[in-house]
């Protein structure tokens, strides 16, 4: 059976307490052939279990990774352009540089995630999980953050131009130099640093 987020099957290298990636029977770090594995997945892969996998700088544009498990994958400089990732687990991640352009991530989790100078322009990221992240210059201008949790985060010199930001919660976030202009609805900045924010 192929492990899936719900249902993870354990990995079959001996003394291994990991879970075995989908579509194979070991995890990323006793896996033999991971280059083959990664072109091999194709890009329906709904609710998959990808912990730890090495996406850098693939073309995902369109994928559906709906509910999957990625987490601590590297995803530096992936294309993941109109990507559904809803529900998808993408907690301490590296996403730098990615581009999540148009891509729905709505309540998706990134606790923790990097996604400096990532591009999330237009991107769908209501009620996700963005406490944590590291993301200086990461571009969300036009995006959905409707009800998002970026509390915590650093988003220094990050780009919200125009985003729709009603009812996020950028509690405790640094968001010096950040540019605001244009965005649309009330969010928590309680205890955000705002210093030389563009508005």
């Amino acid at each position: 059976m192929a492990s899936r987020h719900y249902h993870p099957e354990p990995c079959a290298e001996a003394g291994c307490a990991k879970n075995a990636l989908t579509g194979a029977t070991r995890c990323w770090g006793h896996l033999a052939d991971r280059e083959a594995y990664v072109t091999g997945l194709g890009k329906n892969l709904v609710e998959a279990w990808l912990v730890e996998v090495d996406f850098s700088g693939r073309d995902l544009s369109s994928a559906n990774l709906s509910g999957a498990r990625m987490s601590k994958a590297n995803l530096s400089g992936t294309i993941l352009r109109n990507a559904d990732l809803r529900l998808a687990f993408l907690d301490g991640a590296d996403l730098r540089g990615a581009d999540l352009t148009g891509a729905d991530l709505e309540m998706a989790v990134l606790g923790g995630a990097d996604i400096s100078g990532a591009v999330l322009v237009e991107a769908n990221a209501q009620r996700s999980n963005l406490v944590g992240v590291k993301g200086q210059h990461a571009d969300f201008s036009r995006a959905d953050l409707y009800y998002s949790r970026p509390g915590n985060a650093d988003l220094r010199e990050a780009d919200f131009a125009g985003a729709h930001i009603q009812r996020a919660i950028f509690r405790r976030a640094n968001l010096s130099g950040a540019d605001l202009r244009g965005t649309q609805g009330a969010a928590n900045f309680e205890n955000a640093n705002l210093e030389g924010t563009k508005r």
